[in-house]
């Protein structure tokens, strides 16, 4: 926004096409971008310089800040990146584990445990929940169960349910505690679930759906 609070429009990276996903760094200063054209963005978030970061993608779904100086990519791979040093991702996982990148199903959401930073969890576009465990070099990614449609976001959160979160056009919202356990639905709707926040000052949870109405949950409730 501009002096008098009007919004200011400017370009905002992606290498050509729509922006999918953009999220601000820990500490507020810095905004990644991503989208159609592969590249990641990092933006001055008051406005100032921007600094794109050619991938091997052709699009990116959706670009996460996991601590003050990495960024979660995901899109045909999930890629860790680091600020500091940016010439290559210090990780990249794929669904399986020496399977070509223009072979893999679209991973359209990723995130990093906060906690225990070696996990990282993804949702592709086939339904399926993959994960991975960055102490063993990332390697095959486990299965993590699946849902019946694309998966739009996934989340750590800390919750006694289990503490992966997933939403997706088959219109539920679950909880899965690890690998091989029961997923717990928090919300089932007709419509296709895109995104979601977890609130851990409140303990609340609101999505957002394809019907156009924000679903809340009181989690500490649950």
């Amino acid at each position: 926004a501009d002096g008098d609070g009007d919004a200011a429009m400017g370009d905002g990276g992606g290498g050509g096409g729509a922006l999918l996903s953009v999220d601000a760094s820990p500490d507020g200063l810095q905004l990644a971008s991503c989208g159609e054209g592969g590249l990641l963005s990092l933006h001055d978030a008051e406005g100032g310089e921007r600094l794109d970061i050619p991938t091997e993608e052709s699009c990116l779904f959706s670009a996460e800040w996991c601590s003050p100086n990495e960024v979660l990519t995901a899109g045909a791979c999930v890629s860790l990146w680091d600020k500091r040093d940016l010439r290559r991702p210090t990780s990249r996982l794929l669904p399986s584990f020496g399977t070509p990148m223009s072979c893999s199903p679209q991973l359209q959401a990723a995130s990093r445990h906060p906690q225990q930073p070696h996990r990282v969890a993804a949702g592709a576009s086939s339904g399926a929940l993959y994960g991975w465990d960055l102490r063993l070099g990332g390697g095959r990614a486990s299965d993590l169960g699946a849902h019946g449609g694309d998966v739009w976001c996934v989340a750590y959160a800390q919750l006694a349910l289990g503490d992966l979160l997933s939403c997706s056009s088959d219109g539920t919202l679950v909880a899965r505690a690890e690998e091989g356990t029961a997923s717990q639905v928090l919300v089932a709707l007709e419509q296709p679930i895109n995104s979601f926040h977890v609130s851990p000052l409140h303990g609340g949870l609101a999505a957002a759906s394809d019907a156009e109405v924000l679903t809340f949950i009181d989690l500490r409730a649950t």
